[in-house]
């Protein structure tokens, strides 16, 4: 009769030993966190279903379309609350933005540039084609796949609604723009808002069609980020024929387009984050108003639209974020004043509560500070009475301190430069982020987190694509998670888990997150995938309709201490708590040496009324695993037990 042993072991996945050292500590999971010190089958998801509402310029009519992806990758959800108590979310992706209100969305991309006239600017293609070109010397298109577009808003043929040249009739409405040169590009209509080519060229190269009024929308961003060397680096047309790469591009990583944004009162103000475009406005009692003919605008025409004076706004900027409570406007990254180069390291902040005052003076609080150090500013977020700058390398505090200065800068750490935009989180004032090679916090003081898995991320993560990297708390459950790239991939595909309580680390893979919001104004966290779904995470125990595969293990026991005997496992005892589902499966490894060959046993399936499984497992070391692949399914292990003996050494 043998003695029973534990197969539980204590909270927290230790992958960066071998699996005979770990003994009995878990090694590997997905799908699995810790809670209360106990492993337990994650929460399921299910799409978040939307109604796109699509405005027809041409009819006037608004069609709905059921939808719940996002074209594009979204990198950035947020949430928001007006004052008359409507629940907002915002959907930054590399293409588009959009606001969703009462389960409707609505595309909000905003426009780059106030309503450009052109007179006579329509070429034709060749003969028996219904190819249309746009010339257009400032119009700063570059070339993106998929294409940047464009709303032509009014025509002079009839109703201000169509133009016929050369046999083809071009109609109102959004259209895809191909760049041809710095000065042309090519025309797609864009289903659904009224735009159409019809016919085709009957001479073909002829240029006419009057006045057309044109409103250019944000130019997509890059979906990947890539490396600025030489021939080919970069967005078509970037730079000019024969010229070297702009300062500051040449050698440099080029970033995928990942948009910060934060509230300003009750409006939304926000910008991508490459550094090349200005920051944007978006005004929800506007939005209100308009709804489906609605964009957002730049913050300087939104000033000018207010009538008042919008040039000191800074052109170029990298990350913006307002200073709370004190409500400076700060952009992480700017040019410099009176030019148009982009500096990553120049802090730049309005006056308080003054959107248009830049330029600083003794009777204003704007004013600008250049870190020292670090190549560009990655990130910057809100911590207790501060703003922490994250740089490439380094962090500082900026603190509001009123005049004459407005802000006190302060490194607090040299080393910890957080690895992307989207890597900080807040948890109770604290923040929590990644970094090239290790995960770090700040309560106070800089400190690094001990990381029982350091080696599985960071020896595996991708350098190439680090600015994908995204994070975000789960407070219900004490999480932070971080979605990251592996090697050699170029898209998410791994994630990790903290819980900042129990300090126990989780790991995965089968969740491709590019953006995440937690429980806040909505009951459940939201998120975003790489294949264009917005998720509602925590909700069932479904991979939406399909099961989730979710498992646990532990690294090779021993038997006994010394390892030195052989032991015989005859009798396993389940303990697990059955919140959905009635099932669970379990697999037992045995071998004789760490490096010998394994023998398995099972996987068995033990029900809720299972009190024991029979089996016969001979070895020196075991490993145990738990999964489980039925829908429906949701579980919590307790102290499973097992029956063995000692049984010799041959």
């Amino acid at each position: 009769m043998g003695s029973l042993v534990k197969l539980t072991a204590p909270a927290g996945i230790v992958s960066d030993i071998t699996d005979y050292q770990a003994q009995l500590r878990y090694t590997d999971a997905d799908l699995v966190r810790f809670s209360s010190g106990a492993p337990e089958k994650i929460g399921g998801w299910v799409y978040r279903d939307g109604l796109l509402v699509q405005y027809n310029y041409v009819t006037d009519v608004d069609t709905t379309t059921a939808i719940n992806t996002v074209p594009g990758i979204c990198r950035k959800i947020f949430q928001h609350k007006d004052l008359q108590g409507n629940k907002y979310l915002f959907y930054f992706t590399t293409t588009h933005v959009y606001a969703e209100l009462g389960g409707f969305r609505y595309d909000i991309t905003p426009f780059r540039t106030d309503p450009v006239v052109l007179t006579n600017k329509i070429t034709t293609g060749a003969a028996g084609s219904s190819t249309v070109i746009i010339t257009d010397s400032s119009n700063s298109i570059a070339q993106t796949d998929p294409e940047s577009r464009i709303l032509i808003t009014s025509l002079s043929g009839t109703n201000n609604e169509q133009v016929v040249l050369d046999g083809i009739t071009l109609t109102v409405g959004e259209y895809l723009c191909k760049y041809l040169s710095a000065s042309t590009y090519s025309l797609t209509a864009v289903s659904g808002t009224g735009a159409s080519i019809s016919g085709t060229a009957s001479s073909g190269s002829q240029t006419g069609g009057g006045a057309m009024t044109v409103r250019y929308i944000v130019s997509n961003g890059s979906e990947d980020g890539s490396t600025a060397f030489g021939w080919g680096s970069g967005l078509w047309g970037q730079s000019t024929w024969g010229t070297p790469r702009t300062a500051g591009v040449a050698g440099t990583q080029i970033s995928p387009r990942v948009w910060s944004v934060d509230a300003y009162g009750e409006d939304i103000i926000c910008a991508p984050a490459e550094g090349t475009d200005t920051a944007y406005y978006i005004d929800t009692s506007a939005f209100e108003d308009a709804k489906s003919t609605y964009r957002g605008t730049t913050l300087k025409k939104y000033l000018t639209d207010l009538s008042l004076d919008g040039s000191q706004v800074p052109v170029l900027c990298g990350k913006v974020m307002v200073s709370t409570p004190d409500r400076h406007v700060v952009f992480f990254g700017a040019n410099t004043f009176g030019t148009t180069v982009f500096d990553p390291l120049l802090v730049r902040f309005s006056s308080q509560e003054d959107l248009a005052t830049w330029t600083p003076a003794i009777e204003n609080s704007a004013g600008d500070q250049r870190i020292g150090t670090g190549t560009k500013i990655q990130t910057a977020s809100k911590g207790r009475g501060q703003l922490l700058i994250h740089t490439d390398v380094d962090v500082y505090s900026m603190q509001f301190v009123g005049p004459p200065f407005t802000f006190a800068f302060q490194q607090v750490s040299d080393t910890a430069g957080s690895i992307s935009e989207n890597c900080v989180s807040m948890v109770e004032g604290a923040a929590y982020w990644m970094t090239q090679n290790n995960f770090y916090v700040f309560d106070g003081s800089v400190q690094s987190l001990e990381c029982s898995v350091h080696e599985t991320v960071f020896d595996n993560l991708s350098k190439n694509q680090i600015e994908k990297v995204t994070s975000g708390t789960n407070t219900k459950f004490n999480e932070i998670w971080w979605f990251y790239p592996s090697l050699n991939s170029s898209t998410i595909d791994k994630y990790v888990i903290y819980n900042y309580l129990d300090r126990t680390w989780s790991i995965g893979s089968s969740l491709n997150r590019t953006a995440w919001n937690d429980y806040n104004i909505f009951a459940v966290p939201l998120a975003a995938d790489t294949d264009g779904y917005i998720y509602e995470q925590e909700s069932g125990y479904n991979n939406v309709t399909t099961a989730m595969t979710a498992f646990i293990e532990t690294g090779f026991f021993n038997g006994d201490e010394t390892g030195n005997n052989m032991y015989f496992m005859d009798k396993i005892i389940p303990d697990t708590k059955f919140e959905s589902g009635t099932d669970i499966k379990f697999q037992l490894k045995s071998k004789r040496y760490p490096n010998g060959t394994e023998t398995t046993k099972g996987p068995f399936t033990l029900t809720s009324s299972t009190n024991k499984l029979n089996l016969r497992a001979r070895g020196r070391s075991f490993q145990a695993k738990y999964f489980s692949d039925a829908v429906d399914t949701q579980w919590r292990l307790g102290t499973w037990r097992a029956q063995a003996q000692a049984d010799g050494t041959r």
